[in-house]
């Protein structure tokens, strides 16, 4: 099992110079403006079709000003509690809401008739570690107490996109939810904050020749919104990568993309969750399932691909994706129901 030495002076973090922390902060409040901008042009020229609707959107009075979205699916019988999935969404930890995962959630829901919660958390750069850990945390305690709500409470387990995939993976080590929950689902994330852009460029499982990455470039700029100055940046609750087996729920299931910088650094994860050998490893390079352990590395995609996150991808990338969501979500439905949805 990977581990750092808690506090180590190279693993900490330093702010870059002013001219860079400038220019930083006007890309990163730029984008956000672009993409609250774009989004909300969007939402107000399109209409939701009724069955990718939520259920219900709903604040709590532990975080006040946050939107949470539950899908109830169209099959529920009232008087029947299900099992919940909460679902955190990606961005950087600094863009996106909620919404952004709305067919995702309904499509959940309404295929495996389970409840489904999108839950909404602070971003950077105003807010920074751990701070939305620690809204994950409380949100999820108050939909899995809410009594208004169907929930199967031995049946809950916490998936997340990105960077929404770090935060499931941190939430749930916080001891007051890891008694909550039973697995855990991370799509895509960012599991090591020690490793730099080059060494997570140079470990890519495949790398493209178009160099379609785009963490190269915004990497730096997610950690500087992201993570305080003097942060450890081997802490397991930031660097989820660095966390043991016994500090998260039983059951792990984690997707990677093939054409993704971060494929690596999550592989790794669950390859000493799971306990390989280094021969096992490579054998097992596109996936594997080990006990209560599964990875399954995407093929012929890039990080976003469940949300066709690349810049005009083209009719041929977004099929792809498409083929590689819907076979996931099918293995997912099966892995969920043989494991941490059991009855």
């Amino acid at each position: 099992m990977a581990s750092l030495e808690s506090g180590s002076a190279s693993y900490l973090s330093s702010l870059p110079p002013a001219t860079t922390q400038i220019i930083y902060g006007l890309k990163l409040w730029s984008l956000k403006l672009l993409s609250s901008f774009g989004l909300a042009s969007v939402r107000l020229f399109t209409t939701t079709p009724l069955p990718l609707r939520p259920s219900i959107i709903k604040e709590y009075p532990c975080r006040p000003g946050l939107a949470n979205r539950i899908f109830v699916p169209r099959s529920h019988r009232p008087g029947e509690l299900l099992p919940l999935y909460l679902d955190l969404h990606g961005g950087g930890f600094a863009l996106l809401d909620a919404q952004y995962d709305d067919e995702f959630c309904a499509v959940l829901a309404n295929k495996f008739n389970i409840l489904v919660a999108s839950i909404e958390y602070r971003k950077s750069p105003t807010s920074k570690f751990p701070e939305p850990t620690y809204d994950v945390v409380a949100i999820s305690n108050a939909i899995i107490e809410d009594e208004a709500l169907p929930i199967d409470k031995s049946r809950v387990v916490l998936g997340g996109f990105s960077a929404g995939g770090n935060l499931c993976l941190s939430a749930a080590q916080v001891p007051e939810l890891k008694s909550k929950i039973n697995g855990v689902i991370p799509w895509y994330p960012l599991t090591d904050f020690t490793l730099s852009p080059a060494e997570k460029q140079s470990s890519r499982p495949y790398r493209n020749a178009k160099d379609m990455d785009d963490f190269k470039d915004w990497g730096p700029i997610w950690e500087w919104a992201y993570v305080r100055p003097g942060q450890n940046l081997g802490d397991p609750l930031l660097s989820v990568r660095y966390a043991t087996k016994d500090k998260l729920p039983k059951w792990v299931y984690m997707v990677g993309a093939e054409y993704d910088m971060l494929a690596n650094e999550g592989r790794d994860l669950m390859v000493d969750l799971a306990g390989l050998t280094e021969v096992g490893k490579e054998k097992e390079f596109y996936g594997f399932e080990k006990d209560t352990y599964k990875w399954t590395l995407a093929r012929g995609v890039r990080h976003g691909f469940t949300h066709d996150m690349m810049d005009n991808p083209g009719a041929e990338v977004v099929v792809v994706n498409q083929k590689r969501v819907k076979e996931l979500v099918d293995d997912l439905g099966s892995w969920l129901f043989k494991g941490p949805f059991a009855a």
